[in-house]
């Protein structure tokens, strides 16, 4: 018997059985692929964003009304860059993202398993955990083996349901919904937008720097700059990660869920109105068509002047009216796609929603619900945005529970 089982071998289970295992601890991490930590290996585009500098309360988000930061303030950027520098990882900082210098994913991953292996901690693969029973203050695991596992403390570190090929089955809440956990509804973030829009076809592949704003029933919740890639089905790229959240939780809830790009977002409306007289005024023979070459992507150009309802567009520029001019730099302030949610959890980086956090101490990462249980990483009901966030969420909350389990 254990002192401590870790269910998951991901980011926090990784955490969880280094901090315990260091407080000598005898851990053993029960992973249900071939291998431990093949999530990180995705994160960051394989360059693994390890975590960022500018760790606010905002780019934290959860269901509940409880203050949820706690764990980013016990376990901050500055402990984390500390813990990997001792395991040899050198940070590269690109703005506010953190990765590691090697710019690889599995330099990450490399020195968390070495660690685990010096640490002698035990850690069994293709074990798929499918009950968690406590019977006289001993924790017994089944797994779908038939096997069973016991110690005296466990550690709920599965995951959420996103990138499911990775190991994310949402088993973990079926379990502890079982032990009395409520488990909030959950929905796929950090993940490309879909619309119907024809634009959309006719853009594909094109990229555009644009402030990204969701709408939602007709107010805006978020707008975020960034760039924007056009796709066959709709709308990807950094700055619709950001944003996804909000139109994926709409489509659940019904709501009517629209993305707009400002194109233009240095200038201000009436400047763009200006801007356009003042090309017109140079080119006055230029066909309308032409009238934004240099200005905007080559690919924009008639998707904007087809939803600026702007016909005729080899005419000369002179002609356009000062109605037609008013349409354009709308569309180029605001160009619309109404959206039909977002693709799944296959596609996303990150799951919303999941176990409340309502039950648990967020202090210790204990269960409220059930005695030496704990729970952390992406199961909890508590999303980051996308900058390596998430993967900070899950450092401090796998080693906060690695250190009270260990008490």
């Amino acid at each position: 018997m254990n002192d401590i089982i870790i269910i998951g071998g991901g980011a926090s289970g990784m955490m969880a059985a280094i901090t315990a295992a260091r407080e000598g601890k005898s851990v053993l991490i029960l992973e249900r692929l071939n291998r431990i930590g093949k999530k990180i290996l995705v994160t960051g585009n394989g360059r693994c964003n390890v975590s960022n500098t500018n760790l606010k309360p905002e780019h934290f988000h959860s269901r509940s009304q409880k203050a949820i930061f706690g764990p980013i303030e016990a376990f901050d950027y500055g402990k984390t860059e500390a813990f990997f520098k001792e395991l040899g990882i050198e940070p590269l900082i690109e703005g506010t993202k953190v990765y590691p210098r090697s710019e690889q994913a599995n330099s990450v991953l490399d020195v968390l398993r070495m660690e685990l292996e010096e640490l002698e901690v035990d850690v069994l693969t293709e074990v798929k955990v499918v009950g968690l029973k406590n019977k006289k203050s001993v924790w017994e695991v089944e797994a779908e083996s038939g096997e069973v596992y016991m110690a005296e403390k466990v550690i709920m570190a599965t995951g959420g349901l996103a990138n499911a090929s990775l190991g994310c089955d949402g088993l973990g809440y079926e379990i502890l919904k079982k032990l009395g956990h409520t488990v909030i509804p959950t929905y796929p973030i950090l993940v490309h937008a879909l619309s119907s829009s024809p634009y959309c076809k006719m853009m594909k592949g094109t990229k555009v720097k644009a402030v990204a704003s969701a709408y939602v029933n007709g107010k805006c919740e978020r707008e975020e700059f960034g760039e924007v890639l056009f796709t066959e089905d709709g709308l990807s790229g950094p700055a619709i990660f950001q944003i996804s959240r909000n139109i994926s939780c709409a489509h659940i809830q019904k709501k009517k869920a629209m993305v707009t790009l400002d194109l233009v977002p240095e200038q201000s409306y009436d400047e763009v109105v200006a801007m356009i007289y003042e090309r017109i005024a140079a080119k006055p023979e230029r066909s309308i068509e032409l009238l934004l070459m240099g200005f905007l992507n080559k690919r924009v150009i008639v998707p904007v002047l087809k939803c600026a309802d702007i016909n005729s567009i080899h005419r000369n520029c002179d002609t356009l009216e000062y109605e037609e001019v008013e349409h354009l730099v709308k569309v180029l302030k605001g160009f619309p796609f109404e959206t039909q949610g977002t693709r799944g959890y296959k596609y996303a980086q990150v799951t919303a929603g999941g176990i409340s956090v309502d039950e648990i101490d967020l202090e210790t990462m204990a269960s409220l619900k059930a005695p030496h249980l704990y729970v952390t990483g992406e199961i909890l009901d508590v999303d980051g945005d996308c900058g390596g966030y998430n993967l900070q969420w899950a450092w401090a909350t796998g080693y906060i529970a690695g250190i009270n389990c260990s008490k």
